[in-house]
């Protein structure tokens, strides 16, 4: 039986992903809750994929299509908002397979828990990239963030949950607006807007959506997801922040290399003066003070960025810092 209103509006958005868009549709057909509708918003798609999806519309009636013409997955999801009438929205991308008990585990956590306003699930990573080792670790840093505290202190290394997993509710996007237009990751934009607003987000601990990953997908092609315009829509939102927790404090950028310089002179762009710089050897910073990193000032004396990317370095600069008695997200942050 049809629920006259659906409780989750799910927004997939498609442009030519015919070969993926069935499968994709099934899996929310699928799943154990039914009180769901489904947004299918065509971005000028010249494929099959309009016909895949109109077939799906004339058997479930819990199933709309929408068209949006002007090319982009911000505009298709904009527009699909502009439909939903669940009080929550859940997000499915065209080549992604969410497992049957998805929304049900979503809703049952975010109405157990009122505090969280977004909620994201681990991912199964699947690919067809035969050098995809990038992507695979990426997926297993993702899938151990778990907590509100855990997702807030990371947001500037990456966005810290798979964009297709979460499920929000509805009213953020009244209360904090819905997707940027820009040439920007849209998904990584929205989190640090909202979490700059307050909003609480979490992960739930099971692998609950299929990640496909190949070598068409935007991630992998777009110039929206390309490391400048990640750092650079990060940095906007890491000088807002950190004008406003600063308190006086200098600021140091754990990490000399040109790449790192190159951020630290974007975030001053952005009006935060930089003191120092500091490194595991010694080096020359015209214009800047060197502290070596075993003579970092104590836990509310100082400010750190960690601007170092490396695979893995992270995780080892934020243990060596807790060991020295600071605190990640208020001593210190990691934004690469």
């Amino acid at each position: 039986m049809t629920e006259l209103t659906p409780r989750v509006s799910v927004l997939l958005p498609f442009r030519n992903a015919a070969t993926t868009l069935d499968a994709a549709i099934a899996s929310i057909v699928a799943q154990t809750s039914t009180g769901w509708e489904v947004l299918l918003i065509d971005n000028a798609s010249t494929d099959e994929s309009t016909d895949i999806a109109k077939q799906w519309v004339a058997k479930d009636d819990r199933i709309r299509l929408i068209e949006e013409p002007s090319v982009g997955i911000a505009h298709a999801l904009n527009t699909g908002l502009a439909h939903t009438q669940g009080r929550y929205i859940a997000r499915m991308d065209a080549d992604d397979i969410s497992h049957p008990e998805r929304f049900a585990k979503q809703v049952e956590y975010l109405e157990a828990h009122p505090e969280i306003g977004v909620l994201g699930t681990q991912t199964t990573f699947s690919t067809t990239v035969e050098k995809s080792s990038g992507m695979r670790w990426f997926t297993r840093w993702q899938n151990a963030i778990l907590t509100s505290h855990d997702h807030y202190v990371k947001r500037f290394v990456d966005a810290p949950l798979a964009h297709p997993t979460v499920m929000f509710r509805r009213e953020l996007v009244e209360q904090h607006g819905g997707y940027d237009i820009g040439p920007l990751p849209e998904d990584h934009e929205l989190w640090l807007r909202w979490m700059d607003a307050g909003v609480r987000f979490a992960k739930l601990p099971k692998e609950l959506l299929t990640w496909n990953d190949h070598a068409q997908r935007l991630s992998r092609t777009h110039a929206n997801y390309s490391v400048d315009a990640f750092f650079n829509t990060k940095v906007k939102w890491l000088a807002k922040w950190m004008k406003r927790t600063l308190n006086g404090r200098p600021v140091s950028i754990a990490g000399t290399s040109g790449m790192c310089r190159e951020r630290a002179r974007l975030l001053e762009a952005e009006g935060i003066a930089i003191h120092a710089f500091t490194d595991v050897r010694p080096r020359v910073v015209p214009g800047h003070v060197f502290i070596p990193h075993d003579e970092l000032p104590a836990s509310g004396e100082a400010f750190i960025v960690s601007f170092i990317s490396q695979r893995g370095t992270g995780d080892r600069i934020a243990e060596f810092l807790g060991s020295r008695g600071l605190t990640e997200g208020e001593d210190f942050i990691l934004a690469a």
